[in-house]
């Protein structure tokens, strides 16, 4: 029930090719983080502490927790877990350098050791990174 922590960019990346899928770019997070509406939070326009878990120990939990732990933070569509618990690894490289393999990749929502509240959520780190933060979730195209 916890999410995939400690993996790295290149180990995400294959492990959703493995499921017949991808890592979603950093506009199709966003949008299923928020919708279209704009809001800064997945659940609405103001910072709500115990709809995510984020640093502290407030939220219930003081590491990563169950996913699924925080229905009231849903986003528009139902997702969860957009915000808090582990920054999620998205497909999009930062620059252009000569070695793709060597460009920064971004990472979004958080994790639970990040300060509250933090917006917009997007960090970025080499890809070999395995912090125990970083985890992923997988995207599918609908073709």
């Amino acid at each position: 029930n916890c999410p995939a922590m400690g993996i790295d960019w290149f180990s995400a990346r294959e492990y959703c090719h493995w499921a017949g899928k991808r890592l979603p770019t950093e506009a199709e997070w966003e949008l299923a983080a928020r919708g279209s509406s704009g809001n800064p939070w997945p659940w609405g326009n103001e910072f709500l502490p115990k709809h995510a878990n984020l640093g502290g120990d407030e939220d219930g939990h003081a590491l990563a927790a169950p996913v699924g732990s925080f229905p009231q933070g849903a986003s528009p569509y139902g997702v969860l877990d957009m915000v808090g618990n582990v920054w999620e690894w998205v497909d999009n490289p930062i620059g252009k350098e000569a070695d793709p393999k060597k460009s920064l990749r971004i990472v979004k929502g958080g994790g639970w050791t990040t300060p509250t509240p933090a917006i917009p959520f997007r960090g970025t780190a080499d890809p070999a990174t395995k912090n125990p933060v970083f985890g992923f979730r997988c995207g599918k195209s609908l073709n």
